[in-house]
């Protein structure tokens, strides 16, 4: 696909957001890979059918959340590393956009099911006993009423699962969209005070991980989710 096919003209809505969508468009089809130069000025607004002044306002926008770099007197680049935050703004747009608590339930259970298989190929028996620990830890917590504490637990556990799946753009995926459940993470430890079930949900995960029980995941992921999903 050519630049000129992937860039498409830009219709009547806000046009500064249009260029921006085609610019990461083409960036994520692999047009325009890091470190490439982008074609000139003019050349853009010619492929996009757009003003100087929006093209000009786009990009300072691309700047700002790090995916280009625009160097004067030489032009204007594609970032060779995206900024963190600008990509923690991304997540959490995504999420946020996504809307109907039904949309989030889906979505963590999909994530939550692939973290999971993932971390059955990969999981290091340290790591399986680290997540041991947390639950160890969560099932104190809820013998003693500890809701802080409870919380804490359940994300730590989560949190070394994910990191157990050693897939560097993965886990900055799941961290980001883990930082927007763990508000209603948090809400749903404090109003069901504490669930004593939550060691033994938990509990599954990990044997399911153990024993590359790829059968009990859907099963084990969806029970670990039974009272969240009625606060988000």
């Amino acid at each position: 696909m050519t630049e000129k096919e992937q860039l498409r003209p830009i219709g009547q809505k806000s046009i500064v957001e249009q260029i921006i969508d085609s610019m990461m468009d083409a960036i994520v089809g692999g047009v325009y890979r890091p470190g490439t130069k982008l074609p000139s000025e003019f050349e853009l607004m010619e492929q996009m059918q757009v003003g100087r002044n929006s093209l000009r306002e786009a990009m300072k926008v691309l700047s700002a959340m790090g995916i280009v770099e625009i160097k004067r007197g030489d032009g204007t680049y594609i970032s060779t590393q995206m900024n963190a935050s600008a990509f923690d703004r991304v997540i959490y747009s995504m999420v946020y956009d996504a809307a109907t608590g039904g949309e989030l339930l889906e979505l963590r259970q999909v994530l939550d099911e692939a973290t999971v298989r993932l971390a059955m190929e990969k999981i290091t028996p340290e790591e399986c006993a680290l997540l041991q620990e947390s639950i160890a830890s969560m099932r104190l917590a809820a013998q003693k009423g500890d809701v802080a504490q409870m919380q804490a637990c359940d994300l730590a556990f989560h949190m070394g699962l994910i990191e157990s799946c050693k897939n560097a753009f993965f886990i900055r995926i799941m961290k980001g969209v883990y930082s927007v459940f763990e508000r209603s993470i948090g809400e749903n430890i404090r109003i069901e005070q504490v669930d004593s079930q939550a060691p033994d949900y938990h509990q599954r995960l990990l044997d399911c991980v153990r024993g590359k029980d790829h059968a009990a995941v859907a099963a084990a992921v969806a029970d670990s989710l039974r009272t969240w999903k009625d606060r988000v």
